[in-house]
């Protein structure tokens, strides 16, 4: 009966949690500076102006579908021109530290910096749950795309859906991405 209550517990809590996140279309990006692992300051509205679209990677150390990501996000990354994508992964853990998300950052190879989100201000406004969520934004901060980066928790495989780079390149082609909200498979993220 316990157990029973627990998960009823849970999913009631995900469903609210899930029916407070922002619609797709609306600016969600809170006029935030954030830390980055490069020891730059990341002012969230202007670093948005830098490319078309903005790609927001939820990000957890610990979650092994987050590093199952990894080589794909900086393939990723690495797919499109300066200006047209850019890629930056959010660490809104409670209790994470920036010189942890340097250590993770350089021990994983990343072309990308880590941002510190303490509080989780940004996770909560754009409706981030879990871990590689990925958000896609405008550069006037709209939320384009929120889901997981494919339908894969580990290997690729044949069937594999890749959601983030198919909606990337559907934004480019001034089309609206085609499932715009799909699942996000990735540990839940632990929101201070």
């Amino acid at each position: 009966m316990t157990r029973t209550l627990l998960v009823l517990s849970l999913s009631l809590a995900s469903t609210s949690l899930a029916a407070e996140a922002p619609a797709l279309g609306q600016p969600v990006i809170p006029e935030l500076t954030l830390q980055g692992t490069t020891g730059a300051a990341f002012p969230l509205r202007q670093t948005l102006r830098q490319a078309r679209y903005t790609v927001l990677v939820f990000f957890s150390a610990g979650c092994p579908c987050q590093a199952a990501h990894d080589e794909r996000l900086k393939a990723l990354a690495g797919a499109y021109p300066a200006g047209e994508v850019q890629v930056l992964l959010v660490d809104s853990e409670s209790g994470e530290t920036l010189e942890h998300d340097r250590q993770e950052a350089t021990r994983r190879g990343y072309p990308f910096p880590i941002l510190s989100d303490p509080g989780s201000r940004l996770a909560q406004a754009v409706g981030a749950l879990f871990a590689t969520t990925s958000v896609v934004v405008d550069a006037e901060g709209r939320m384009r795309f929120r889901g997981g980066i494919d339908s894969a928790r580990r290997e690729v495989k044949a069937s594999t859906g890749f959601y983030l780079k198919e909606a990337l390149d559907a934004l480019l082609q001034g089309k609206a991405p085609d499932p715009a909200e799909p699942k996000v498979l990735g540990c839940y993220l632990r929101l201070g």
